[in-house]
């Protein structure tokens, strides 16, 4: 069978096709390559912390101030910061002690954190459930520390002032900005171990 040539426009209107399906694939990949690096700048991005002198340890990022505040103006250092006064569990609690001794420079002093109590009840400053606790002694005070050289709590009056940490999820919201109402807390310190808890309500991460 003969060859046929086919006619030039028929070549120029293939071209033209496959040219422009081709530029279509392009443009389809590099969308997806966007939309691939986006979501993966969004994945990092949550699992960061807003500075880089922020620690992330387990979850929350911490904050280490190293200046000395009651506990009053740390809890508002910390909510004019997107933080609140750290929040520590069973996981994170020895991790930041380590991390307070090392910035602080300090091996035997304490730190305020986010825990106080009000109506007889202990309660987070970010709003966790008090489902866990590390009392080294109890006494009549509503404000707790800890200690840099064990982990251990201790509760002082608020106008002590000490160094403190901030903690924050990473990529959570903003801190509320009310601070708590501890005009009524009681001169007895229950069992943490017995005492029933009820979850404030804010805005939380």
């Amino acid at each position: 069978m003969p060859y046929k040539t086919l006619p030039s426009s028929y070549h120029l209107e293939f071209f033209q096709t496959h040219k422009y399906r081709l530029h279509s694939l392009n443009c389809f990949q590099s969308h997806m390559k966007c939309v691939f690096l986006a979501l993966f700048v969004s994945v990092v991005a949550s699992q960061s912390c807003y500075e880089s002198s922020d620690r992330l340890i387990g979850s929350r990022c911490y904050k280490f101030i190293n200046q000395k505040l009651s506990w009053q103006d740390a809890w508002n250092w910390c909510h004019s910061r997107t933080s609140y006064l750290a929040t520590v569990d069973n996981t994170s609690n020895n991790f930041v002690a380590s991390s307070a001794r090392t910035i602080f420079n300090d091996n035997e002093g304490k730190f305020w954190i986010g825990l106080s109590r009000s109506n007889n009840k202990w309660y987070w400053d970010d709003g966790t459930p008090f489902a866990w606790f590390n009392w080294e002694t109890q006494n009549s005070q509503n404000y707790a520390t800890e200690s840099i050289k064990n982990g251990k709590w201790n509760a002082y009056t608020p106008d002590t002032r000490l160094n403190f940490v901030c903690s924050y999820f990473p990529g959570g919201g903003p801190a509320s900005t009310i601070p708590p109402d501890t005009s009524t807390a009681p001169t007895t310190t229950p069992d943490p171990g017995t005492t029933s808890y009820v979850t404030p309500t804010g805005i939380f991460f």
